[in-house]
């Protein structure tokens, strides 16, 4: 865990520092993602740059719906350094909404698209994963196991390098897959695919979250979802492009 960085009186945020890193890496490589689609990269540039801002903004005014007493007696908490004072779910939804409304008046083709987006999905995946590491948060349950961290006063399950190790294996998958040709929109739905996958497994071992009846969190079944939707569309796609 390393929240801060200290250079002389300075004090820089490390999580902050990581997530303005990962989103100018996001936006790089779908930019030239999207040229191996033959996709505009420059338009795809400004519209995936909008859709990240789109999100956090999204994502604090989510949070600050479900504790809005809180923020009605000071407003200046929007603008914290915060990170638990983000809603995740709030600002995936606002950059899909965004992102997607800016895309479709494009009137690209869907799969080549989604194919573009795929490795910046996936390091928005790793982005978050190492910034939740560098402030604690989403820590895992207590375990002996030797790959333990010491973090709020226990050995935990490294979970947020789990996530890390996860987003980072499906970039490596879509680096080594991207130029091959393929069905359209296969390598998105693999590294999606993955991520939803290690989602799934890993987050059974983390002790924050959304949990339900069962002991099993929000997030597990929203992966499970997302793979069953996966393991429907995959021949039906195939099949698709056969036919053509």
């Amino acid at each position: 865990m390393l929240p801060a960085i200290n250079i002389g009186p300075f004090a820089l945020y490390t999580p902050g520092l990581i997530f303005l890193l990962g989103g100018w890496l996001i936006v790089q490589v779908v930019r030239r993602a999207a040229g191996v689609y033959r996709l505009p990269g420059d338009r795809m540039e400004i519209i995936v740059a909008l859709a990240l801002l789109a999100g956090i903004v999204g994502a604090r005014l989510g949070y600050a719906l479900m504790s809005w007493p809180y923020y009605l007696r000071d407003p200046l908490a929007l603008v914290a350094r915060d990170l638990q004072a983000f809603s995740l779910p709030a600002g995936v939804l606002t950059t899909i909404l965004v992102g997607g409304w800016q895309i479709w008046r494009q009137r690209w083709p869907l799969w080549l698209t989604l194919d573009a987006l795929a490795p910046g999905i996936a390091l928005a995946a790793l982005t978050y994963a190492l910034a939740q590491f560098a402030s604690g948060d989403g820590y895992g349950l207590p375990t002996n196991l030797p790959w333990a961290i010491h973090l709020w006063g226990e050995l935990r399950h490294p979970t947020q390098l789990y996530a890390a190790c996860v987003a980072l294996l499906a970039l490596i998958v879509w680096r080594q897959s991207y130029r091959r040709i393929q069905t359209p929109g296969m390598l998105f739905l693999t590294i999606c695919g993955l991520l939803a996958a290690g989602t799934l497994i890993g987050d059974g071992f983390r002790a924050t979250g959304l949990l339900l009846p069962g002991n099993i969190r929000f997030s597990q079944v929203v992966a499970l979802i997302v793979l069953v939707i996966i393991v429907r569309i995959w021949p039906k796609l195939t099949l698709q492009h056969n036919m053509q």
